[in-house]
């Protein structure tokens, strides 16, 4: 056996270290591919189909106060 491993709490510990490393790894990869699921298109209700919807509506709004100011320029 490895010299630095004299007794099996010292093993128990450095399974127990890689097995922490291991769960948190898994974890992030987790959380990383739920994450990237909200950023696809699914039809309504993912993030992007959201953050799409909201430039859409600031688009029309932006359209009317264009046309808004437009009257009134025309109208002085």
């Amino acid at each position: 056996m490895i010299e630095w491993l004299n007794t099996p709490g010292e093993v128990l510990a450095i399974v127990s270290i890689v097995g922490a490393c291991m769960a948190a790894l898994v974890w992030l990869i987790r959380s990383q591919i739920g994450m990237s699921r909200e950023f696809r298109p699914n039809g309504g209700s993912s993030t992007r189909d959201a953050l799409d919807r909201i430039e859409r509506k600031l688009d029309n709004v932006e359209h009317k106060i264009d046309g808004h100011i437009e009257w009134h320029l025309d109208n002085k």
